[in-house]
């Protein structure tokens, strides 16, 4: 309703209007009084403004005319009085990429669809059901009688007794009559306005101000219309980009906006030639009154939405005849001036037409034959419209023609059927050539392909056949029918071909049209032929009308006179023609259709005896049967490669002739039109006339020499014979059902191999309602396997039904009959029966065609099986036989037998030795002491276990060679990929600081970006490496869009072996050895704090000669000579990527973070694997068997042990100190993981002095590690009790102590104390991983082999006490100042979002079970930035769960200096830059790895046939798929996204770049 507050008195004014003389009259002139000073006063529009006053000065006084009282009391009265009930059709109109449903059990038709709101609430959603996304321009038919076998309405639309007219007030109906035609005269004249119309006198304004408004087209990109807007007026691409379907571009007199026009048209001639862009100057006035015209239709749609009444005023004022006879409707008006219309006006008529005229019934009638009577002219404008069938006018005929009783009535009354297809010859008349045939060479394809959807109306009305049928349907019919005979009289004999000689054919000729037409034709002439089995008297007169069409065509004359031809005593008076030598078509309709009829008739037994009667003419079946010939000739020649100077464009013809999709209506028809002429005619002339036009006739009656082209001509007639007498499988041929058809072409489709169920539906032919009958019979003839994590789900035909394979099925291809044969045999060999594939006994021939097997027994038939086993006995060939084939392959059989005795026979005697040798030496074994019992699983501190054995030798992937890993020789190196990561971030979204002193020398715990380092595990010299990628570098730069594969700038490759993406090479550094010597520490034992005040005291000795020596000179130290040239090479190579990538800076090998990156991607990489291991529930070492986690792990670790080394000595001391003292449990702010990777590896540089290379023992090397582990280990303890739900932080001293007194007195299973170890345990998880790496020791077995946290093993291993709380008891003196200082702080770092330990591991958002929750939310997305209703592509981003606007202008942002869509920009703050998409209404993922890079990848959600649905194409339901849901989020969590894309890009061979960042 209209907001009524303001300074216009809308009741004063409904009371002048009503007792004006001409009511009509006054509301008009004040309209046209107020509008333009409310639109158009700007350059601008001001769209907020101009609402509130068109609320407050019209609409609301309209609103109390209509009612004639205050508007929300009149609507109240209405509602309460019952006068505003609604009918029971919702009538929703659906947007473009909506998703509307069908079911496939209960809707007439497919075209019956309903919306997603009355999907969900009615019966259909148990049923079988197909969801799709619209195209725009249909609406809802939930509550249509006619739409729907069973449940027509949902629980919202349940069925209601409608109101009639007569119920509403007489007052109230005058009242709307009255404004109603007024306001749609008022909105139909200034929708059909013309550029060069006069103004009249009541729109004429004092200020004489034009607009330059610019329409949108198909045509112009948004880059063309922007270049020419720029050009034209001067403005900034911003500012052009707003100027989208009609928009004034230039506001100001005539001249200058004449001007604008002139450079627009100019401008836009540069960039395409068909045409300028439509540009027109319209004067402000009727700029206001068009605006404002297109907001009372929008108002209207509400208006008429509160009463049937209402609605039915409407549509009698819209179908009113005018009052000039000559003058058509209002709604014809509208419809004949809708191609002129610009988009935004379309929609608004056409959602006008959709709530009033298509919701009443008797209104439909009126309103169907209005469009039928324009139909033509409809069609015309169409052809030449630039915009696309969804938002024409035309479009509506979906929601016309398939109703069946609107499409009775259209038929009796309207003529459609011909009106239809007298429309499609008027649009192909062009094409005609001089014999009246079809000629398409050099067609517009665009124009073609909108004249193909007028096929579409002719299916939508043949699509439900009358039950009952009266004379006038009949005679209506039968004149459609005789148009539509005249449009394949046009069609018979098109596009003839002629064998080419001698030379190549030059130029491929047009054959696609043909076939589009073809195509189209498909069900549109069964479809006839339906409606024609229907009625017995109706099918009659189709076949002799149809018969008489044949006998009219002359399109394939013969060119010479008849000749006798004699074979075995019989005589066949017949015109010579050579498939070969003369022209030949492949397009025959009226044949095809002439036997559909004759195969109708004679599979009916009453009308057997009209057969003949029906016809004046004598029935010649052998002309019937002579162009049907003719093609099944034409498929075999160019099967026997006769044909091949022709060109690709014939083959194609051929396959399309025998393909499924036109099969049905051409190869099968001329079978069935051989099996009618072999049923009536002399079975001696039939084969007879077959081998005259096979060109055989002459070979067989001993008269021409054999060729090898005469052979294949002889398979494929003795072919086509088996095809007519065997190939019973035809409703009406015998007695069979469609049921049994489908299920034997069922069967042969699995006998090839087995089949998903999407391969099954394409290769089954479809019925008009798009259904193949596929799952009535599936279960009956296979077994369904379901898919894994990848792959589809499978049928396999059932043992049973094997017996039904006929190697002669006519519907196999050449190589689908190969596969065949050889999946049959090799099944039957699996099963040890007979590999003999004899076919089936088929079913008997019906009465009328029972005839056919005398073929099997006349004499020529004989003769031919004569002459063929004569040949076969008699020809030989002497340079090979097949027995000196069979030989060979028996011979390469023995030799392998011998080889395999002999490798067993060595075998046995090897183990005979080895058996023999430990029983002579027996001794030898029994006193080996197990090395279990003496070896000590302990990676830290003094009691350190023993390292085995180091790099075992490995080989170089490249050139093959083994080395083993060394200090002093060549560098080993793994290929590596860094990259930054928000796997484990607990604070997604957030951004990292890069102040000082907090990154990257310090994490935050909630690891909002972090740098892992994975590998694929391959090896290769670093020689061999550079000079790789090298080759890689200069070969890649010459590819086309390779920069979407790799990125060269950045160092990235593809491993040599298995294809991953790389970025870098990881030096293979040797383990060192521990040299404890345990007998001397027996008394020395360094407790922790003697430890602390050595280090300390270092500290101390450190920082003078930090303050005063320059430290610029100590980045010269010399690397020491332990490692080779080429390892520290490649340490600078690993470090540099890691620092570049990880802070995504520029390459410096000298700065300070340097190393502190290295021991961050360490640690990262290690909570990575850790965190995935434990995802995935298995044992923490166990996974380390796997080479490529174990290499990746281990070289990182040793990378980053060594990388101080390459570093400067007083940059690694000031990491070490700046990290030590912040990790003695000061501030609990870090994550501890990170320090004690970069505190172990960098305490060997506080035993280095200026010139002074020295190294910690190893006694000292193991206390330090000892007391690190056991100080941080009490760190995190705390910081898992301060970030506890329930702890009073101030406490904590007081909360250590009485849990040490507790676990003291036994009492460990407290909540505190579970909920530390809970806490710690993913840190010593990692620690155990780490001093693993670092030290070689192996751990306890339960470690690798159980998935169970073992927290006392891990403990052991690490050097600590079971029971953790021990710490602080033993070392209570040198813990307790630590703990005192959190008391004496302010702990302001409390009001930041606090991390909880054990921090929760991340995985991708859940999804629904039913995709249809999913695309309901879809449907109720709206783009925040966006107000139009342009197709919106809603992206879910499955690391976070929000639903983004993708591949919209709207939702462009700037990201770094360059736009980006809304995709790109949410993937940079959610995953640095990483990304996993699901596009909702297309039914994929997108990954993005970069700005520039991409790929689609399958949904997780699978249908009922375990089959992924990309773009909903085949719209069945679909469910979620766990198994393949969580093998997405280990493509997630185990970083190999980018690897994924970069394998897909490298499959697809990318020939056209998309632009990934506009996504």
């Amino acid at each position: 309703m209209a907001d009524g507050e303001g300074s216009v008195n809308g009741l004063q004014l409904c009371t002048r209007w009503w007792e004006a003389s001409d009511r009509g009259a006054a509301i008009l002139h004040y309209i046209l009084e107020q509008v333009p000073h409310i639109y158009c006063l700007e350059a601008e529009p001001q769209p907020v403004e101009e609402e509130q006053q068109v609320q407050e000065h019209i609409l609301y006084p309209l609103e109390c005319f209509l009612f004639g009282e205050d508007p929300s009391d009149g609507l109240q009265k209405l509602e309460h009085k019952n006068y505003g009930s609604s009918s029971q059709q919702c009538g929703r109109v659906f947007k473009e990429g909506e998703t509307v449903y069908s079911c496939r059990d209960c809707a007439i038709d497919p075209t019956c669809v309903l919306c997603m709101d009355c999907f969900q609430n009615s019966v259909h959603k148990g049923h079988r059901y197909k969801m799709h996304a619209s195209s725009g321009g249909g609406f809802c038919d939930c509550g249509d009688l006619e739409a729907w076998k069973t449940g027509p309405c949902c629980s919202q639309h349940d069925l209601g007794t409608s109101v009639a007219m007569e119920t509403v007030r007489l007052k109230l109906q005058e009242r709307a009559q009255t404004l109603f035609q007024v306001l749609l005269c008022y909105i139909t004249d200034l929708m059909v306005w013309e550029e060069g119309d006069e103004l009249s006198e009541e729109m004429k304004m004092n200020e004489n101000t034009y607009y330059c408004v610019l329409y949108n087209d198909e045509h112009h990109s948004y880059d063309q219309v922007i270049y020419a807007l720029q050009r034209a007026i001067s403005c900034d691409h911003n500012e052009a980009h707003t100027h989208t379907g009609r928009r004034a571009v230039k506001r100001g007199t005539l001249r200058t906006c004449q001007q604008v026009k002139d450079l627009i048209r100019v401008n836009s001639f540069e960039h395409i030639t068909q045409q300028a862009l439509r540009v027109e100057i319209l004067h402000s006035a009727v700029m206001a009154h068009q605006t404002f015209a297109l907001r009372l239709g929008a108002w209207l749609q509400q208006i008429i939405g509160y009463s049937v009444g209402f609605r039915q005023v409407f549509c009698q004022v819209a179908l009113e005849p005018g009052a000039d006879s000559d003058k058509p409707c209002l709604i014809s008006r509208l419809m004949l001036h809708d191609a002129r219309l610009y988009k935004g006006a379309r929609k608004v008529i056409h959602e006008l037409i959709f709530c009033s005229l298509l919701m009443e019934t008797e209104y439909k009638k009126q309103f169907a034959m209005k469009f039928t009577e324009h139909y033509k002219q409809l069609q015309e404008d169409f052809i030449s419209d630039d915009h696309e069938r969804n938002i024409s006018v035309t479009a509506l005929s979906v929601q016309i023609f398939t109703v069946p009783t609107l499409a009775r009535q259209l038929i009796e009354e309207g003529s459609v059927i011909k009106v239809i297809i007298d429309t499609v010859m008027e649009m192909l008349r062009e094409h005609l050539d001089n014999n009246q045939r079809f000629h398409f060479q050099g067609y517009n394809s665009d124009k073609f392909f909108r004249v193909q959807v007028i096929f579409h109306d002719l299916r939508y009305i043949l699509i439900s056949k009358p039950t009952t049928w009266t004379e006038q349907l009949r005679g209506k019919f039968l004149e459609g029918f005789s148009a539509f005979l005249g449009l394949l009289n046009c069609m018979q004999g098109m596009e003839e071909v002629k064998r080419q000689f001698g030379q190549h054919i030059e130029v491929e000729p047009e054959w696609e049209a043909g076939f589009s037409i073809q195509i189209q034709l498909r069900h549109i002439l069964s479809m006839f032929q339906d409606w024609c089995s229907s009625d017995e008297r109706v099918l009659l007169l189709a076949f002799q009308e149809c018969h008489r069409a044949l006998l009219r065509c002359t399109n394939q004359p013969f060119h010479s006179e008849p000749t006798d031809s004699y074979m075995c005593k019989h005589i066949l008076h017949k015109r010579p023609y050579k498939v070969s030598q003369e022209p030949v078509s492949i397009h025959l309709p009226i044949t095809r259709l002439l036997a559909g009829d004759c195969h109708l008739l004679s599979s009916k037994m009453c009308l057997l005896h009209h057969f003949k009667d029906a016809l004046s003419e004598h029935l010649d079946f052998s002309a019937f049967a002579e162009h049907p010939l003719r093609c099944v000739v034409l498929a075999a020649e160019v099967s026997a490669e006769m044909w091949r100077r022709n060109g690709l464009s014939l083959v194609s013809q051929v396959y399309y002739y025998q393909d499924v999709k036109c099969r049905d209506e051409m190869f099968d028809k001329d079978i069935i039109m051989l099996q009618i002429a072999a049923s009536k005619m002399d079975p001696n002339h039939f084969l007879m006339l077959i081998l005259l036009r096979f060109e055989l006739f002459e070979v067989f009656n001993g008269n021409c020499s054999s060729k090898d082209q005469w052979n294949r001509l002889t398979e494929e007639m003795l072919n086509l014979l088996i095809v007519i007498v065997g190939e019973r499988y035809v409703p009406g041929i015998s007695n069979v059902t469609k049921q049994d058809v489908t299920m034997r072409e069922v069967i042969h489709l699995l006998c090839i191999e087995p089949m998903a169920h999407s391969s099954l539906v394409k290769g089954l032919p479809e019925n008009e309602s798009h259904e193949t009958g596929l799952e009535s019979v599936i279960a009956k003839v296979a077994t369904f396997k379901k898919p894994g994590v990848s792959g589809h789900g499978l049928y396999e035909l059932k043992k049973e039904c094997l017996k039904e394979f006929n190697p002669f099925f006519y519907h196999y291809t050449k190589s689908q009959h190969s596969k065949a044969e050889d999946a049959q045999k090799k099944r039957r060999a699996q099963d040890g029966s007979d590999k003999a594939l004899r076919p089936p006994v088929p079913p008997p021939f019906a009465p009328a065609f029972s005839s056919i097997v005398r073929l099997l027994c006349c004499d020529v038939f004989i003769h031919v099986l004569r002459r063929v086993l004569q040949r076969a006995v008699e020809e030989r060939c002497t340079l090979w036989s097949e027995a000196m084939i069979q030989r060979s392959f028996q011979d390469r059989k023995r030799k392998a037998e011998a080889a395999k005795l002999h490798r067993q026979k060595i075998m046995a005697q090897m183990s005979a030795m080895q058996k023999n040798f430990i029983e002579t030496h027996k001794m030898l074994y029994d006193n080996v002491p197990e090395s279990g019992s003496q070896e000590r699983h302990v990676a830290v501190g003094p009691q350190q276990g023993v390292c085995p054995a180091d790099w075992e030798a490995l080989t170089c992937i490249l050139c093959q060679e083994e080395q083993e890993v060394q200090a002093q020789a060549p560098a080993m190196v793994l290929t590596a990929c860094v990259q930054r990561s928000t796997v484990l971030t607990q604070y997604r979204g957030k951004t990292l600081s890069t102040k000082e002193g907090s990154y990257p020398l310090f994490m935050p715990p909630d690891l909002a970006v972090g740098t892992h380092t994975g590998s694929c595990g391959h090896v290769m010299h670093a020689t061999c490496w550079q000079k790789y990628f090298e080759a890689v570098q200069n070969t890649t730069r010459n590819r086309l869009h390779a920069e979407l594969i790799i990125d060269l700038e950045n160092g990235e490759y593809m491993c040599p072996l298995c294809k991953s993406l790389c970025n870098t090479v990881v030096p293979l550094i040797p383990l060192e050895p521990s040299k404890l010597n345990y007998a001397k520490l027996v008394g020395e034992v360094l407790t922790l704090p003697r430890w602390i005040q050595i280090v300390v005291a270092r500290i101390k000795g450190l920082r003078p000669a930090q303050r005063a020596g320059d430290e610029s000179k100590h980045c010269s130290v010399l690397v020491r000579p332990k490692y080779s040239s080429s390892i520290t090479e490649m340490l600078v190579v690993c470090a540099t990527t890691v620092h570049r990538v990880g802070l995504q800076t520029a390459p410096n090998e000298l700065c300070p973070h340097v190393p502190v990156m290295t021991w961050n991607t360490c640690a990262y990489t290690i909570q990575a694997i850790e965190n995935m291991l434990q995802e995935e529930g298995k044992a923490l070492f166990g996974s380390l068997q796997n080479r490529q986690v174990r290499f990746c792990i281990l070289s990182v670790v040793q990378f980053s042990a060594v990388q101080r080394l390459k570093s400067s000595q007083t940059v690694t001391q000031k990491h070490f100190t700046d990290m030590l003292p912040r990790s003695a449990l000061k501030k609990s702010k870090k994550n501890f993981c990170i320090p004690q990777v970069g505190l172990v590896l960098s305490i060997p540089a506080l035993y280095q002095e200026e010139n002074v290379d020295l190294q910690p023992s190893a006694i000292s090397t193991a206390y330090n590690h000892l007391h690190l582990v056991q100080l941080l280990t009490m760190a995190h303890i705390v910081q898992v009790l301060l970030s506890s739900h329930g702890i009073d932080i101030h406490n904590t001293h007081l909360s250590l102590s009485l849990m040490s007194h507790r676990l003291r007195t036994s009492v460990s299973g407290s909540m505190m104390a579970d909920r530390v170890r809970r806490g710690v345990l993913p840190f010593l998880r990692c620690a155990a991983l780490f001093f693993n790496c670092l030290t070689g020791v192996p751990p306890p077995e339960a470690l690798s082999n159980s998935p169970d946290s073992h927290l006392p093993l891990l403990c052991s291993y690490l050097a600590l006490p079971c029971n953790l709380f021990q710490l602080f008891q033993e070392h209570r003196d040198t813990v307790t100042p630590l703990i005192q200082r959190y008391n004496t702080e302010k702990l302001s770092y409390i009001k930041i979002n606090i991390v909880r330990y054990p921090r929760k591991r991340n995985r991708l958002i859940d999804l629904p079970e039913d995709y249809s929750v999913l695309l309901n939310q879809a449907s109720h997305f709206k783009c925040p930035k966006s107000s139009d209703d342009e197709r919106k592509h809603p992206t879910l981003c499955l690391f976070c769960g929000t639903m983004l606007c993708s591949q919209s202008p709207c939702c462009h942002v700037q990201l770094d200096g360059e736009e980006v869509g809304a995709c790109t920009a949410h993937a940079a703050s959610c995953g640095a830059g990483v990304g996993m998409f699901l596009r909702v209404r297309e039914c994929e993922i997108v990954l993005m790895a970069s700005r520039t890079r991409g790929s689609t990848y399958p949904a997780p959600y699978l249908d009922d046939y375990g089959e992924t649905d990309p773009q909903l194409g085949r719209g069945n339901p679909l469910h979620l798929c766990p198994e393949r849901y969580k093998k997405l989020q280990q493509l997630w969590q185990q970083h190999c996204i980018l690897e994924e894309i970069a394998r897909s890009l490298e499959v697809l061979n990318v020939m056209f770049a998309f632009e990934w960042q506009m996504l």
